[in-house]
């Protein structure tokens, strides 16, 4: 058997079998959005979470692009999810988005900055 024929057949059996087959055809739901800073700018690196509400156990992840852009498959069907945003120095977002069957559907985020201890609400004194 020469190497061509080798990789031919090795190629056709896995396009064969059925656990490539489930996986491909398995249909699925899209969530996507863009995270943005409190100023509306993109916020890349941003970690996204969304998990069902009736199954908080599973969750799905994606780290924004260098756009503050995210894509998310999710499995079809209706469901609400919960997705939630973090990064370093800003307070985290969650909002919550309803999944009609294989529809893709947007869930845009806006963290705010993080306060620090000192910027705290200045006490003013009055006489």
């Amino acid at each position: 058997m020469t190497r061509r024929t080798w990789i031919a057949a090795a190629a056709a059996s896995w396009l064969a079998s059925p656990a490539s087959r489930a996986q491909d055809s398995e249909p699925y739901a899209l969530l996507f959005g863009t995270v943005f800073r409190d100023s509306y700018l993109a916020l890349p690196g941003a970690r996204v979470v969304a998990y069902e509400e009736a199954k908080p156990r599973k969750k799905y992840r994606a780290v924004t692009n260098y756009r503050g852009e995210y894509r998310i498959r999710v499995p079809a069907g209706d469901a609400s999810y919960v997705v939630s945003a973090s990064a370093s120095k800003f307070s985290d977002a969650r909002r919550t988005v309803r999944v009609y069957g294989i529809e893709k559907t947007t869930a845009n985020l806006i963290l705010e900055p993080r306060k620090r201890a000192g910027q705290a609400k200045k006490r003013s004194r009055s006489k």
